[in-house]
């Protein structure tokens, strides 16, 4: 794994329209000779933009000497401050901002002053690495402009530039292009051909291409550069950076010459403008070293990445994350040529200088996770050294002390993770860090599972390999649930939480339009709406953090379950089958949990896994008897370990894309001559009851709030069916749904159990996200639905239409804040069990959702299925659940399909199949 480098140089902070507004806003505080400013301040610039900070520095201050207007006195400090953090010298940088911030104390309209010396100190944070406080510095900043009525001031679209750096440094993504937008929106406003313009384009670009969209990145620095170019020609160090940002994705695009072309460029005008060391010549340099590594060239690289090192070194000091970066890549160079000490030397120089006060040399010391510049850096240079402890004990020692201490340090990059997780407020970031988390649960995994056979204390081992497993499952969705139970729990008024609903309502609707690709007039808007919107939901959940600590303490109270914990959940006859993929080692891992007994099964993964659950569900769609009997037998062989004969119900935690496949339709054992017919065929379904959930942490978090219900409600049910869709596009109408909806209706009749039944124009929108739902214990929707994979937010199920305001179409965002009471929720709907499968948090769609908002129980289905069978098989399974209430679920849901089965005309799993059963 190769480390990415961010620098911030490639803002372009000094121009000639941020200058020109200070003198409007001098003007406007009472400043005595506007056009001597005027003079001073378009002289100062032209030394700023051209790079030349000391002497920027030096007729700053002599510009100070002739000036007696304290408030022109502070804004020329800061702009020292910002010339002093370009070259380097953050201490005296910070000297002057805090002479400026007394001065502040002695003037009028405070307010904005202190919004712009809070913007600096946060740019200076940022090139100290110490991302955290420089985030907490620009949002005070931003909202001290707010104060002084100029958020949309030049000034406050630099802060917002300046925070969405520190996110895109902390791997918040779409955090970053939400501040990052906005700061081009009120940029433009001033200018549409600037350095302010230019330097947003920047800024976007380099979030466009750590969100791995190469080709938006290169048209935002592609027009960066032409901007850059008519201001200053070919040779001016924004021309660096833009080549130096280009070069980056050439590189990603394995356009190798390209690339080192740009950055040779680069690094000759660095050394024009810089003839000492300087973080921008060792940025490229380690650009460079990064290009050479991808050609296979490690000697080159080697020499490259020392040299960068050295330089930022010279630049910053022994403690700086850029430092750690560097020194985390020379490690993995040692490491690949299997020079193992060197490598652990590096990765421990790494963590020292991530860290103002860890100072070990000794590899076995793991550091107290507080005081970093950077979690992300630190959190892959754990793992690095935790992968070259594992490949030495492989490659050299085999020390067992050496896989232990392995481990020791995976747990201490779990504990970083759940740190870093808890920083993050936007779910897509969420969901971006656990692809990187997933990598260190897949290598706590394997190397637990490798320490127990090799130990004589296997169990522990055993447990420590489930735990980083079950870590990788859904823990943004586990966290989402947590958040809320802890608001139901901490006493917080209903009219607090009705106004959270609001603003979590607008944020989902935002964020649904923007994926519908708008018109860019609509987008901008939008944007700006989204933004504020972000901004007042951050600052009410602080709000209810400070108010209310008993939320704050049980919001990141959720815990992993321990083997003992989901053993206490299961009865003699129930097995978990928990399932794990090391996708990077091809390994597959299967937890066999039962009430009493415990142990773990690996294999290999076959080249063509992914090949056969695609032959699988195609054979199950397509009913392809032959294709499905071949590749169900070769997943079965796979997939179902050695199950004990006692058990009679199973609960099964898939993985990845297990998460799309019917575990149902998988054959027990080979099939004898007489097999070869769909309803006589040996499935899992004929010997077990079968459900499925989305992690072990998730079974114990139900159990739990299980405890403390106390609304013991009478069996009662809502059916809903639109049954008709003349205003959908491309949606037949669902004639067998009305008389499936009303046959259940009769069936609770006749029991004299409670039933609501809405049909037609009844079946709307504003009914689903009514109260009446809390009411009901089961919720029944047959209708169409729609799972988008490349955008979940579009995801949705249709109903009926009945106001302006309201679609009728409910779209995952909406789901999501639904307030569900129910202990079943069913969607009688098409492939409402598909969705995006995200690593490290598994399939993102609408049963999600449900769960999210309430839902105990969810049964969905995987692909479409005609309504005529599906009428049979929903009718099948309310007959038996109100046969005996009190039973389980898949019990039931198993009972109707084999009804099916036995009928011919409905035998094959096309039928049956899809429809499962999520929940315990």
């Amino acid at each position: 794994m190769v480390s990415r480098v961010i620098s911030f140089q490639h803002s372009a902070t000094f121009t000639d329209s941020s200058m020109k507004h200070y003198i409007l806003i001098f003007l406007f505080l009472g400043a005595a000779s506007a056009s001597v400013a005027q003079s001073k301040l378009d002289q100062i610039n032209n030394l700023l933009i051209d790079a030349n900070y000391s002497e920027a520095v030096s007729m700053i201050d002599r510009t100070i000497l002739q000036t007696t207007d304290k408030i022109t006195v502070i804004l020329l400090e800061n702009k020292k401050a910002e010339a002093l953090i370009r070259l380097g010298k953050f201490d005296e940088a910070d000297e002057v901002l805090k002479l400026a911030d007394q001065q502040i104390n002695q003037t009028t309209n405070t307010s904005f002053l202190q919004a712009v010396i809070q913007a600096t100190q946060g740019f200076l944070y940022l090139n100290q690495g110490r991302n955290d406080r420089a985030r907490e510095s620009l949002q005070k900043s931003i909202s001290l402009f707010s104060t002084a009525g100029k958020e949309t001031s030049l000034e406050a679209a630099q802060a917002l530039s300046f925070l969405g750096q520190a996110y895109i440094n902390t791997g918040k993504y779409n955090q970053a292009e939400e501040q990052l937008q906005m700061a081009l929106t009120l940029r433009e406003k001033e200018s549409k051909e600037s350095e302010l313009i230019a330097a947003s384009y920047n800024d976007l670009g380099l979030v466009y291409s750590f969100m791995q969209d190469n080709d938006r990145a290169l048209e935002y620095y592609e027009k960066a550069l032409a901007i850059y170019r008519k201001i200053h020609g070919n040779e001016h160090p924004k021309i660096a950076i833009a080549n130096t940002n280009i070069g980056v994705i050439y590189r990603n695009m394995e356009l190798y010459g390209d690339a080192v072309n740009d950055f040779e460029a680069s690094l000759k005008i660095w050394d024009k403008v810089y003839s000492k060391p300087h973080p921008s010549k060792a940025f490229v340099l380690s650009n460079l070293a990064q290009t050479y590594s991808k050609m296979n060239d490690q000697k080159t690289a080697l020499s490259f990445y020392e040299r960068a090192l050295t330089m930022y070194e010279e630049s910053y000091g022994k403690k700086h994350p850029d430092v750690a970066r560097v020194l985390n890549t020379i490690g993995n160079i040692k490491l690949a040529s299997r020079d193992y000490t060197a490598a652990l030397t590096n990765y421990q120089e790494a963590l020292k200088a991530n860290i103002t006060d860890f100072e070990s040399n000794n590899i076995k010391t793991n550091p107290a996770l507080r005081n970093f510049y950077n979690g992300n850096v630190l959190l892959y240079s754990l793992l690095l050294k935790a992968q070259s402890l594992e490949a030495m004990y492989y490659g050299k020692t085999l020390k067992f002390a050496d896989l232990t201490l392995a481990l020791q340090t995976l747990h201490t990059c779990d504990s970083l993770i759940d740190k870093l997780r808890q920083q993050i407020t936007n779910e897509s970031d969420k969901i971006s860090l656990g692809i990187v988390a997933n990598e260190v649960y897949g290598d706590g995994v394997r190397i637990a599972y490798n320490a127990g056979m090799n130990s004589v204390h296997k169990r522990k081992f055993f447990e420590d390999a489930f735990y980083f497993a079950e870590k990788s499952k859904s823990a943004v969705l586990l966290e989402a649930i947590s958040d809320s139970d802890a608001k139901s729990f901490a006493g917080i008024p209903k009219t607090l939480l009705e106004e959270e609903k609001s603003l979590k309502s607008a944020i989902a609707l935002c964020t649904q339009k923007l994926a519908q690709k708008p018109s860019p007039e609509e987008e901008k808007y939008l944007r700006e709406t989204s933004f504020s919107l972000n901004r007042n939901y951050e600052t009410f959940t602080k709000k209810l953090e400070q108010e209310y600590p008993s939320y704050f303490n049980l919001k990141f109270n959720s815990s992993s379950p321990s083997i003992k914990d989901i053993q206490s959940l299961l009865n003699a006859k129930t097995v978990l089958l928990s399932y794990f993929m090391d996708e990077k080692n091809s390994r597959l891992y299967i937890f066999i949990i039962g009430k009493t007994k415990f142990h773990i099964v690996d294999h290999a993964l076959p080249e063509n896994f992914d090949k056969t659950i695609t032959g699988l569900r195609n054979s199950l769609f397509f009913n392809d008897l032959n294709t499905f009997i071949l590749s169900s037998a070769k997943l079965s062989a796979l997939l179902l370990p050695t199950i004990p004969s006692s058990a009679t119900d199973l609960v099964i935690l898939p993985t990845g894309r297990l998460g799309i496949i019917p575990f149902e339709t998988l054959l027990t054992h080979k099939l004898n001559d007489k097999q070869t017919n769909y309803n006589n065929l040996p499935y899992l379904l004929t010997k077990y009851n079968v459900r499925y959930e989305f992690s072990a942490g998730l079974l114990l978090q139900k159990a739990k709030a299980k405890q403390h219900q106390t609304d013991n409600k009478a069996l009662s049910i809502l059916l809903c069916a639109p049954v008709t869709f003349a205003e959908k596009e491309n949606l037949s109408d669902l004639p067998g749904t009305e008389s499936e909806v009303k046959d259940i209706s009769t069936l609770f009749g006749e029991k004299s159990f409670t039933k609501e039944l809405y049909l037609k124009k009844d079946a709307n929108e504003n009914l689903v996200k009514s109260d009446k739902l809390k009411n009901f214990e089961l919720l029944h929707f047959a209708t169409h639905g729609i799972v988008d994979e490349n955008n979940p937010e579009l995801s949705r199920i249709f109903l009926q239409s009945n106001s302006d305001a309201e679609d009728g179409n409910l779209y995952t965002g909406e789901i999501y804040n639904l307030e569900l009471n129910a202990n079943l929720v069913t969607l009688s709907a098409c492939q409402t069990g598909l969705g995006k499968i995200s690593k490290g948090e598994g399939v993102i769609g609408l049963s999600r959702a449900l769960v999210y908002a309430g839902a105990k129980n969810v049964i969905v289905s995987f692909w479409s299925v005609a309504d005529e069978s599906t009428a049979e098989l929903m009718k099948d399974f309310y007959k038996s659940l109100l046969a005996n209430p009190t039973a389980n679920y898949s019990q039931d849901l198993r009972t109707a399909k084999l009804n099916l089965i036995k009928n011919d005309k409905y035998s094959a799993p096309y039928y049956w199949a899809p429809f499962i059963l999520i929940g315990f």
